[in-house]
């Protein structure tokens, strides 16, 4: 059953600094914001109840991940650090230089960060310190997503706009399952998130998403849509694309509007949401665990999130 709205808008607390970052755990239940200028982190349980914000000593955050309900990796600059027990007293720790990217694992205990030279590490939790795990990547790899079963990325390619690859597991290292050639205009595009049947490439302040769907046990089908104002951030639940613009909606593409648009098409949303807050929206994320939901960021560092109906598509 498709996704027919989104409801039950609610302010879940405030770091106070712009959130750069969302990185829900679903084994813990929390979702971690992280905030630049000044770099904070906040604990929101998908319960609710209070969460747990902490000042952190470093210059700036551009992205966050959670490998435990106390411990984090964040990217500052070209330097990734590990933070222990977040939700009191943090210790930060140098991980690593020269890294490129780092890309959060919302279902088990570790992370992957890519290095400028071609280089990648798995960042797991060991004793009371966060150890890297260096292993080869095939390809150069310009974006990747993971949601604990399989690890997808995009990797450039000549004469195409990039090869999107599924491979097993929590990195890119075993064979490929499944892959596809995406067109040519996606190859500047650096934003991926995925699941089983979708996943979903763009880049902030463009009007472009290509969408990858599954269509079958061997197949997948990519296109270019274009969407109705600059892309702040996207999400994936199950068969449906949620987009964050700039002027402050989310809309929802279902597999029926993503299904019926042409190629470099416009899509039309199946619903949307204003959301009304203070602030410019900054980063969107998704979680299914205890019921499904959207969660946003701010510039005016509020946290957010609102529900995904469940229900029959009206036409």
């Amino acid at each position: 059953m498709p996704f027919k709205s989104l409801a039950g808008l609610k302010k879940l607390g405030s770091l106070d600094a712009e959130i750069v970052a969302l990185a829900a755990y679903q084994p813990g239940a929390v979702c971690a914001a992280f905030s630049t200028d000044p770099v904070k982190v906040g604990v929101f349980p998908f319960a609710g109840g209070q969460p747990r914000i902490q000042s952190l000593t470093l210059e700036r955050c551009e992205a966050g991940a959670l490998i435990d309900e106390r411990v984090a990796v964040v990217k500052c600059g070209d330097e990734v650090w590990g933070l222990l027990d977040i939700q009191h007293k943090p210790k930060v720790d140098p991980i690593g230089r020269s890294m490129r990217s780092l890309v959060h694992n919302s279902a088990s205990k570790s992370a992957l960060a890519f290095g400028w030279s071609g280089e990648a590490s798995e960042l797991k939790l060991e004793g009371n310190e966060v150890v890297g795990r260096e292993f080869q990547v095939r390809g150069k790899v310009r974006a990747c997503a993971v949601d604990g079963v399989n690890c997808y990325v995009v990797a450039d390619e000549d004469g195409t706009g990039g090869k999107f690859r599924e491979h097993p597991g929590s990195t890119p290292e075993a064979g490929t399952q499944i892959r596809c050639d995406l067109p040519l205009d996606a190859r500047k595009l650096t934003r991926l998130v995925a699941g089983p049947q979708l996943a979903a490439l763009t880049q902030k302040g463009t009007t472009s998403v290509c969408v990858i769907r599954k269509m079958g046990a061997a197949a997948l089908e990519a296109k270019l849509l274009q969407v109705d104002s600059a892309v702040v951030d996207i999400a994936v639940l199950e068969t449906t694309l949620f987009v964050l613009f700039a002027d402050g909606y989310v809309r929802g593409y279902a597999a029926d509007a993503l299904q019926r648009t042409g190629d470099g098409a416009r899509a039309v949303a199946s619903f949307e949401l204003a959301l009304g807050v203070n602030g410019v929206p900054t980063v969107l994320t998704a979680t299914a665990r205890g019921g499904n939901r959207l969660w946003f960021g701010t510039t005016e560092g509020d946290v957010w999130r609102c529900d995904c109906v469940i229900g029959s598509m009206s036409l």
